[in-house]
């Protein structure tokens, strides 16, 4: 019996993955991921797993008659059409819990090297300037407020760390309470609320922590921006897209707010011809690495290359993000 053919979008975040998929599937591997290419690829496949910035379309998911399963390879889900495959009784696969440690420990990188000005310094440093020390000012994180924006798993592991490490005021945007799924922030004696207006105007650091759905694209813009203090910082680990870029830019440009860290940009991969915020020296960017540790690379990927195979051998699989439609697959 011939193995089912498995294609493979981008290279895994570990050759692993690649590895255990190899084992129940012929694995068809491409690095281009246009539209048309892909609708030719995958012609005569049962599976395909992607990352990001590859996408998978309506159009695509036509062009493959064959098709049984699709997995993303990390959290998010942004980069498939989730409604479209559910139509069409396709089980969508994705990595959560894998890499929340990873990105929240990301999130409070970004925001100590905000609040501890690394960058400037150690641009000025390069530059021999080392009289910068008394120029620039740095702060003390203790007793600082933190509005973590969504308290979703890696959420709360921002909060854990930064509340019982380093002492900080945490404070915590919901869009519904619900005391069971947010219980930890009980037990942090976090302050929650479902008004974002309660926790600009004081907070001294914004961390995005929201994923990205038609109520959240652009939901930090030029208002929100304008309710922050002008000594605060923003830190987006989420998804580039909940963000106005440009309207954060004219903030940034204008200091309305001090500074930003940002893992992740709209659109992705991206450019400094395309983020004029690139250019600014009051922001550090790095290019969506928040979750792909090396630890977290190797889990993501064998987790990804297990589940799907579970699929293709009718088994159900951990983490389906489309779970009603499973039982007309199998």
């Amino acid at each position: 019996m011939s193995k089912p053919k498995i294609l493979q979008i981008l290279p895994m975040y570990h050759s692993e993955g690649e590895r255990i998929l190899r084992q129940g599937g012929e694995v068809i591997r491409t690095d281009q991921y246009d539209i048309s290419h892909l609708c030719e690829q995958v012609k005569e496949v049962q599976a395909i797993v992607l990352r990001a910035p590859a996408r998978i379309t309506a159009e695509i998911i036509d062009a493959a008659p064959h098709l049984r399963v699709i997995s993303g390879a990390g959290v998010g889900l942004d980069n498939i059409d989730v409604d479209y495959a559910s139509q069409k009784n396709i089980p969508v696969l994705h990595a959560p819990a894998i890499n929340q440690v990873s990105t929240a420990e990301h999130a409070i990188a970004l925001l100590l090297a905000l609040g501890k000005q690394l960058l400037p310094f150690h641009q000025e440093m390069s530059k021999g300037r080392y009289h910068a020390r008394t120029l620039l000012q740095t702060h003390e994180l203790r007793g600082k407020q933190v509005a973590l924006i969504g308290f979703g798993r890696i959420a709360q592991e921002v909060a854990k760390r930064l509340k019982l490490g380093f002492e900080m005021d945490v404070r915590v945007w919901v869009r519904h309470f619900d005391k069971d799924k947010h219980g930890l922030a009980e037990q942090l004696g976090l302050t929650v609320t479902t008004d974002l207006n309660d926790l600009l105007p004081t907070a001294d650091f914004v961390s995005l922590h929201v994923p990205l759905t038609d109520q959240t694209r652009g939901m930090f813009g030029r208002e929100q921006f304008q309710r922050m203090k002008p000594t605060a910082y923003l830190i987006n680990t989420a998804r580039g897209a909940v963000v106005n870029q440009q309207e954060l830019y004219q903030a940034l440009a204008k200091k309305q707010i001090a500074g930003a860290g940002l893992d992740v940009f709209d659109p992705e991969p991206t450019t400094d011809a395309d983020l004029p915020l690139l250019s600014l020296p009051n922001v550090i960017v790095t290019p969506h690495v928040g979750g792909t540790t090396v630890e977290a690379n190797y889990l993501m990927a064998t987790a990804v290359a297990r589940n799907v195979l579970k699929v293709l051998a009718g088994e159900r699989p951990d983490h389906l993000a489309n779970p009603e439609i499973f039982h007309k697959f199998v």
